[in-house]
């Protein structure tokens, strides 16, 4: 059985990693009425890291990880991780495609999205973010947050249990997915003026 080594471009410490992949799997393992497409986004990001399938966003599959020493590396580079979180993000913002430009300073092949969902998509850049050092925020709610106290950025999603046919439950996903698609347009402009500005 090989160990699991993350990649150096990985910011947040193994542990931290391995909460998030803990609860994403836990969550995936509760089917599709338990889980929201954002988080699926998350566990896609994650599977890709610790697993090595293919990419979340534009299914690249990368090299297999086993190295000599009996330890297993996702052969996920760090371009690829900034290419994937950029086309996620250019998504989950309602924004255009990466350009041409966008793919040669990323230094990788250009790739279509083989998702069109805003959520999925947020999730896939909430977790590559995270995990190249851009946001410091967890992309999911864990225990870690639970034992510190932090109340959950959509309670609407625990308690009683949900149904898409609650006005009162609608109402509240849908004011997450808008604040979600808010919070990656705040973003995606910051990264487009910049890149707009060093072309």
């Amino acid at each position: 059985m090989s160990t699991l080594v993350l990649p150096t471009w990985v910011v947040p410490d193994f542990d931290a990693v391995m909460e998030c992949e803990r609860v994403s799997r836990r969550l995936l393992a509760l089917g599709p009425r338990a889980t929201t497409t954002r988080e699926a986004g998350v566990a896609a990001a994650l599977v890709w890291l610790t697993l090595g399938e293919v990419s979340p966003m534009t299914h690249r599959t990368t090299l297999d990880g086993h190295r000599s020493d009996g330890k297993w590396m996702s052969g996920a580079s760090c371009e690829l991780a900034r290419a994937e979180s950029w086309v996620a993000l250019c998504l989950a913002a309602g924004a255009p495609e990466p350009t041409t430009d966008d793919w040669h300073r990323l230094g990788v092949e250009p790739a279509p999205a083989v998702t069109d969902d805003p959520e999925f998509a947020y999730g896939v850049w909430r977790t590559l973010a995270w995990l190249l050092g851009v946001r410091e925020d967890f992309p999911i709610y864990t225990s870690w947050h639970r034992a510190a106290g932090i109340r959950h950025d959509r309670p609407h999603l625990y308690g009683r249990r949900r149904s898409t046919s609650d006005a009162a439950w609608r109402t509240a996903e849908q004011a997450a997915r808008d604040q979600a698609q808010a919070d990656a347009r705040r973003y995606w402009e910051h990264v487009r003026a910049r890149a707009d500005a060093t072309a």
